[in-house]
């Protein structure tokens, strides 16, 4: 292992151990490296401010460290292939839409097989959660109704209609209603589409603790006479279990968790 992908496991260790002090032979024990190499990556973290040394045993973070994408390279190529047999077995656009905040960013996709038909959701797009279509149904029905209540203004959500420009909101208890009700699903469609005339076929990619990591969507004019909804479904729910399994192998060998994990410190 590389000295960068050293200080990158460690890094990810301290910030999975919580914020309370941890110690350096726990660090070099769970991530099976020599104590020296440790001290010298602790040393260097901290000469930039990114640690606090406590004492010569333990260190405090003072860094906050997440993927945004949180997807390998070798999962990203794993991705890009399973998007274009989609794309080329189905006649769709195949999509895949992760969460930054408060909105759906379409991180990468596959442009639809007839240049005529123009979907406006490119890479980078970005589109609201409380746009409460399928996609981000799919999305918040995998938090708590109270995480949904702590991250957002319930009262925002609302309904896009076919008629462009119109909006109508929804009320909170109907908002609860639709996630509870898609809580278990793994597969959603929107058959009739969207405002725009695009309707949307989309599964749920998690990690095995079960952590949302992104949507992979098939995207096509709601007009077109296409294949039965089952068939969209089976083939996404097939590349969203070879999807899974690759993540699995991954977590296991090279996502390193702390064997404890410290309680946050409580203070005035």
């Amino acid at each position: 292992m590389d000295p960068t992908k050293r200080t990158l496991q460690v890094l990810e260790y301290i910030m999975a151990a919580g914020p309370g002090p941890i110690k350096q032979v726990d660090i070099a024990h769970d991530c099976g490296m020599p104590p020296a190499t440790v001290n010298r990556v602790i040393r260097s973290l901290s000469d930039w401010g990114y640690l606090f040394r406590t004492s010569e045993k333990y260190v405090v973070r003072n860094f906050r460290l997440d993927r945004n994408v949180p997807m390998s390279e070798v999962y990203l190529a794993k991705l890009d292939d399973a998007m274009r047999s989609l794309s080329a077995e189905l006649n769709v656009s195949a999509e895949v839409v992760v969460v930054a905040g408060h909105e759906l960013l379409w991180h990468s996709k596959t442009d639809y097989p007839d240049p005529n038909v123009v979907i406006r959701a490119n890479v980078g797009f970005r589109r609201s959660l409380y746009e409460l279509d399928v996609l981000s149904q799919l999305y918040l029905s995998r938090l708590d109704w109270d995480e949904v209540e702590a991250r957002f203004f319930t009262d925002g959500f609302y309904e896009t209609s076919r008629a462009r420009g119109t909006i109508a909101p929804l009320a909170v208890q109907d908002v609860k209603h639709v996630l509870d009700q898609r809580r278990k699903d793994t597969f959603v469609a929107d058959l009739k589409g969207n405002h725009v005339g695009i309707r949307r076929f989309a599964t749920v990619i998690q990690d095995p603790e079960g952590k949302f990591l992104h949507l992979l969507a098939l995207a096509e004019p709601a007009e077109k006479d296409s294949a039965p909804a089952k068939t969209y479904q089976d083939a996404l729910l097939k590349v969203r279990t070879e999807l899974s399994e690759l993540v699995f192998e991954e977590s296991a060998a090279s996502r390193l968790q702390p064997k404890y994990h410290v309680l946050p410190m409580r203070g005035g």
